[in-house]
């Protein structure tokens, strides 16, 4: 059994591998205008693009320590979502999460992001974790640092200025460490 799900979950919060079944769901979580305010360029996700990514994610899940989860319990099934795929540099997995407007604040995000970098750094193909955000996107900036991220490089977006994040598998990560939230 994975350290991941070996722990307590008083709140009944799991993460639940994505599968094909889900594109309803993942485009009605990412069709929410505080949602995708800062994904998706601005721009409510077409249901064919967010196939694509569903499919995507699905086929890298796997020993690789990629993969999609949705954040669910027993009364909501799409709560938020967090996805690991492959980043342009080698050994290295680029992180997205989204959450329900209705979670945020409760530290779901900062939960969510840790358990997908725990995940993948299990995984011997996993060596750091980038994540990024537009500039004006204070609260992803702050779950960031919040990891124990640090400063990759700029970039530039649709939305304009942005900044992309990174967590190396030897970083010390999170202090103190965020509860695991169970996967599978």
């Amino acid at each position: 059994m994975s350290a991941i799900r070996e722990t307590q979950n008083n709140e009944g919060w799991h993460l639940r591998p994505a599968d094909l079944n889900d594109i309803d769901g993942y485009h009605a979580l990412a069709a929410n205008p505080w949602v995708y305010q800062y994904l998706f360029d601005g721009a409510p996700p077409d249901r064919e693009y967010i196939t694509r990514l569903l499919t995507q994610s699905v086929a890298n899940a796997g020993e690789t320590g990629l993969g999609m989860w949705f954040l669910e319990d027993a009364s909501v099934k799409y709560a938020g979502c967090v996805d690991l795929r492959p980043y342009p540099s080698p050994r290295s997995a680029e992180l997205t999460y989204l959450l329900d407007p209705r979670y945020w604040g409760q530290g779901l995000a900062l939960r969510m992001a840790w358990t997908a970098i725990t995940h993948a750094f299990l995984s011997s193909q996993i060596d750091s974790v980038i994540a990024g955000t537009d500039l004006p996107n204070t609260a992803s900036l702050a779950v960031m640092r919040r990891l124990g991220m640090r400063f990759h490089k700029n970039v530039q977006g649709q939305l304009g200025a942005g900044v992309e994040y990174v967590l190396h598998r030897d970083d010390a990560g999170p202090l103190p460490k965020p509860v695991l939230i169970p996967l599978g």
